[in-house]
């Protein structure tokens, strides 16, 4: 468990203090719309969110551990898709709320940007980009 929990802030390490800037901004983006879900946290959408996010994470840390930082970590974001589909079932009640609403078209407009990124990375993982692109090395 301690191993895992490593590799997990090793993952968060290289991308926000690893990544180029503009990466890292997008970066920085993604986590945060999908943190803001604790601002909404009494809505059962955004405890999805949060849930998805902790399960994605998981994921990508099993990745890490496994093969390191390569093209293929946002796999996991795959599970986006169901979670909106879920969504739409449930708009008339998620529109009786004007900020939530603007969250949540927010966090449907960024996670589908990093599907899209996702998507191209996975394609180039499966036509042989699997070398790891990040590192992370602790100083001892």
């Amino acid at each position: 468990m301690i191993g895992f929990l490593i590799r997990m802030l090793e993952l968060f390490g290289v991308v926000f203090l690893r990544f180029r800037p503009v990466p890292r901004l997008w970066c920085v983006w993604l986590v945060g719309v999908n943190l803001a879900c604790l601002y909404f946290i009494t809505h059962i959408e955004a405890q999805v969110v949060l849930a998805v996010t902790v399960i994605a994470v998981a994921g990508q840390t099993l990745i890490y551990q496994r093969i390191g930082f390569t093209r293929i970590l946002g796999s996991t974001h795959v599970l986006w898709l169901p979670m909106f589909a879920w969504m739409a079932t449930r708009i008339d009640t998620i529109m009786d709320e004007p900020a939530y609403a603007g969250w949540l078209v927010l966090l449907f407009a960024t996670n589908m940007v990093s599907i899209v990124v996702d998507t191209i990375d996975a394609a180039r993982f499966l036509r042989g980009e699997r070398a790891p692109h990040y590192r992370w090395k602790l100083v001892v």
